[in-house]
This record gives structure tokens, sequence and C-alpha cells, in this order.
């Protein structure tokens, strides 16, 4: 662009280079880390620049790193689409971005068609190959539930496959968290009762995921156990009857907290809100069924907006975070606290 020139029937005035200059600001900031600032920038660049092939890539991995991954999916998917870019890079980050979503079925289809169409070159074959059989095992596991609902279940044979007996399992040994999902939808197909005694030693032991406690807590929840459990997370102590457990999706400060959030952050941070409710789920899923200290929604809900604002690269400032919820630092420093001590143990590898 070498002159000034008019946007549409809106007379504003575009200056020499402008996209340019956006573009540049963009990587600047995805360079230094500054995600939601970069995705700014690289999306005003791609409005007057909609066919610039490295403005798009640029702002789908603003948009990945971001934890906007819908986003970055639909973008990386026009590309490959209209063939703008490099075609094998965009169909591994396109792959990237789909793992990162556990759309493992998708992955595998993409992964098939090129192997079926001979478009995969040699040195990329070994690891499209290895991608494609790590996927088609999570596909098989990801629908489980409804797998199972499709088998008859008035079958012996189905009962055998999938029951789990008393002393077959070693729960403190159980750390890969899809593996744990795939445990608690074999066990919430069967009677819970058979291995209450092995669930009570694992929930009121100091060690053990706490995700995995979270699902058989769960479990006995739907299968209305209404005896006294003990349960031990984060070296708190505590006995709860499952029955009487509110809903995973239902925990009443987790939604206090989102509807706060979602106050402040939907209109002006779409981006950095979904990079905050998917922390603050997570962490809710991990302390379940533990209301931790401090109480105030207000607290929390600055808590983790510093934190994802922390996780995205930025460096925040408590104080400033903490006013806009009109919370105290004190209480939310100690929620911080809390929220960095849950993701360390729960989640080392998120």
């Amino acid at each position: 662009m070498t002159a000034m020139k008019k946007s549409g029937e809106e007379n504003i005035i575009l200056f020499p280079n402008v996209e340019r200059r956006l573009a540049e600001k963009g990587i600047e900031a995805l360079q230094v880390k500054n995600y939601r600032e970069a995705a700014d920038f690289l999306e005003q660049a791609y409005e007057l620049d909609p066919a610039n092939s490295d403005v798009m890539a640029a702002l789908v991995l603003a948009y990945f790193e971001a934890g906007a991954l819908r986003k970055a999916k639909e973008l990386c998917r026009e590309m490959l689409l209209t063939g703008a870019g490099d075609y094998f890079q965009l169909t591994e980050m396109y792959l990237t971005i789909l793992i990162q979503l556990h759309e493992y079925s998708e992955i595998t289809e993409v992964l098939e068609a090129l192997f079926e169409e001979r478009e995969v070159p040699p040195e990329k074959t070994e690891h499209f190959q290895t991608i494609l059989e790590f996927c088609k095992r999570m596909a098989e596991n990801e629908p489980l539930h409804k797998s199972m609902e499709q088998l008859d279940e008035d079958n012996p044979a189905y009962k055998e496959a999938v029951e789990i007996r008393p002393g077959e399992l070693d729960f403190f040994k159980l750390n890969d968290l899809r593996e744990q999902v795939v445990i608690a939808g074999k066990l919430a197909s069967q009677p819970i009762d058979p291995l209450l005694p092995e669930i009570r030693r694992f929930l009121g032991a100091d060690t053990g995921h706490p995700f995995l406690k979270t699902m058989l807590l769960n479990v006995c929840k739907e299968q209305q156990i209404n005896t006294p459990l003990t349960v031990m997370k984060f070296g708190i102590k505590q006995d709860f009857i499952p029955n009487e457990l509110p809903e995973l999706h239902l925990i009443p400060i987790e939604v206090k907290i989102a509807r706060l959030l979602e106050e402040e952050l939907e209109q002006s941070e779409p981006v950095l809100l979904e990079s905050v409710l998917s922390l603050v789920h997570r962490h809710y899923i991990a302390v379940y069924p533990f209301e931790l200290k401090p109480v105030s929604p207000a607290a929390w809900a600055a808590a983790f907006h510093y934190t994802a604002i922390a996780y995205l690269g930025s460096s925040p400032d408590m104080e400033s975070v903490g006013q806009i919820y009109k919370g105290e630092e004190g209480d939310m420093a100690k929620a911080v606290k809390w929220i960095e001590k849950v993701e360390e143990i729960s989640y080392p590898i998120i």
C-alpha cells in the first residue's frame, strides 16, 4: 500500500503501510508473550489485508497461545482450504490445535485422508503415523459412555468385559487424566458397592490424584451412596455424604465466580474470559468437594483473573486486578497461592 486510501463508505483515512505496522506490532507482542495484545494488532492487520498469509499464520499462533482455540481452529482451517501458507506447516498447526481441543476423531479423519491420497512427504510419514495411532486410541476412549449405551447391557459377556472387580485396580497408580476418565466411566456403569472399601481407602489417603478422587465421588453421588466417606485433598480432611454433594457443574462458589468474571470480561476481554473460565473449572474439579478459604467469590474471581493473565505471559499487578472486583487484597493473595498449589499438584503437565 503506497498511498492513503478510504475504507468502504466510512470515510476512514488509512495511512501508508498501516497493515505492515500493525503486523509488526502484533509479531513484537507475540515475541514477548503478550498474546492478547498480539491478537488485537493482528486482527486489525488481517481485516485490512485478508490475503496476507503471514498475518494469518501469526494470528493463528496468537489465538492458540491466548487460549482462543476455536478461533485458532477456524482460521487455520480457512488457510488450509484456501491454500494460504505452507500446507504441511499449517497441517501440523491444525493438528496441534485439534489435540488441545481433544478432537481426536477429526484428527484421525484428517490424517487418514492424507495417507490415502499419498500426500504425506517421506520426512513427515513417521511423525504423522505416530500422531494417527495415538489419536485412534484416544478416539476410541472419547465416546466411552456412548459406546457403552450401544452395547447390549443384558448380555453377560458385556458385563464381564466392562465391570471392574474388587482388587483389579490400584487407584493409587492411576495418574493419567484420560485413563482416570475411562475408569470412572466404567465404574459409573456398574454397581459401586463391591468396590466401596477400596474407594474409601483411596479417598481418605493423603496420596492419590485429586482428579480421580473427584471422579469417584461423583460416581458415588450418582449411585446415591448415603454413607459418610472421608476425603483428603491438599492436606485437608473432611467427611462427606456423596448423595448430599452438589453437582459438579453446579458448585455454588464456582457459579458465583463465573458470573463475576463474565460481567467484567465478556464484552471487553472475551479471549481472556475463555482462559479464565477454563482455569476456574479445572480448579473446582480438582478441589471438589472442598470449599477452600477465603470464602469471598470476589477474592477468588480476582485471583483467577490475575493467574490467567500471568499464565498468558504478562506481569499483572495484584492490587490493580483486585480493585476491579473490590475484594480484599489479603484474601486475593491467599486464593492465588491456593490456585498455584492446586495447579502444581493436579495438572503438572498443563
